[in-house]
C-alpha cells in the first residue's frame, strides 16, 4: 500500500471514529431531559431525523463505491440514531402513544424501503448527490434554533457536542473526500465545516457574555458598585 493510502486510510478510519462520537452526542441533551434540566421539546429533533436518512442514504452509498470506512460508519450511526429517535418517541408516547406507535413503524418501513430503493433502483450518481443534500442537512441541523438563542441568549439550545462533532467528522470526512477526488464528500463536508464553525462561534460568544453578566451581578460586584 502507497504512502498515499496510508493517509487516506488514516483520515478514513479517524473520520468514523469521529462520527460514533458524533452520533453519540445527542446523549447529552438526552441525559438532561431524564433528570429535568431541559424540556424534551428542546432536545435536537431535527438532528436526529436528518442524520438517521443520512446514515441510511451514506450506508448505501458506501455498498456502491465498495468503501468500508463509509459502509460500517453510517450503519452503526444509523443504529444509534434510531436508537436515540425510539427514546424520544417513548418520551412522547407516554402522552401521544398512538401518534409515537405509528411513526415508530412508519420508521422502520421507511428504512427498509429507502435502502431497497437508493441500492438497487436509483443511479449511483443520483444516489451520491441526494446523499450530499441530507449530509449538508445533517451538519447544519444543530444551528435549527440559532435565531431563537441569539434572540433568548440561551446559548444551551445549541446542542455544542454535535455541533463539535460536526466539525471535526467534517475536517476528516473533508480530507478522505480530498485522496479519492470524490466530490460527494468534498462538497458537503466543506459546507458541514462552515455550519459547524457558526454554531461553535455563536454558542462561545453567548456563554462568554452569560459569565460576564453572572460576575457583574455577583455580590462582590455590587458591594464593590456601592462602595
Amino acid at each position: 500500500m502507497s504512502e498515499e493510502n496510508n493517509v487516506e486510510a488514516v483520515f478514513g478510519w479517524v473520520g468514523a471514529i469521529i462520527s460514533i462520537y458524533f452520533y453519540f452526542a445527542p446523549g447529552f441533551p438526552f441525559h438532561k431531559v431524564l433528570k429535568d434540566q431541559m424540556n424534551y421539546q428542546d432536545l435536537p429533533v431535527t438532528l436526529l431525523i436528518t442524520s438517521f436518512l443520512n446514515c441510511i442514504l451514506w450506508a448505501d452509498y458506501g455498498l456502491i463505491k465498495n468503501s468500508t470506512q463509509i459502509y460500517i460508519t453510517n450503519s452503526f450511526g444509523g443504529t444509534i440514531t434510531l436508537l436515540w429517535i425510539t427514546i424520544y418517541l417513548v418520551y412522547l408516547g407516554k402522552k401521544y402513544f398512538v401518534v409515537s406507535l405509528i411513526l415508530n413503524i412508519l420508521i422502520l418501513i421507511a428504512t427498509g424501503a429507502i435502502s431497497f430503493l437508493f441500492y438497487f433502483i436509483i443511479d449511483s450518481n443520483i444516489t451520491g448527490l441526494i446523499c450530499m443534500v441530507f449530509n449538508v442537512l445533517m451538519y447544519a441541523a444543530p444551528g435549527e434554533k440559532i435565531i431563537r438563542v441569539i434572540k433568548t441568549k440561551k446559548y444551551e439550545l445549541i446542542p455544542i457536542y454535535s455541533s463539535i462533532g460536526g466539525f471535526l467528522c467534517s475536517l476528516c470526512w473533508l480530507i478522505f473526500g480530498f485522496y479519492q477526488n470524490d466530490m460527494n464528500l468534498i462538497i458537503p463536508n466543506s459546507l458541514g465545516i462552515l455550519f459547524s464553525v457558526i454554531q461553535i462561534l455563536v454558542f462561545t460568544i453567548l456563554y462568554c457574555k452569560s459569565g460576564k453578566n453572572d460576575n457583574e451581578k455577583s455580590p462582590n460586584s455590587t458591594i464593590k458598585n456601592i462602595n
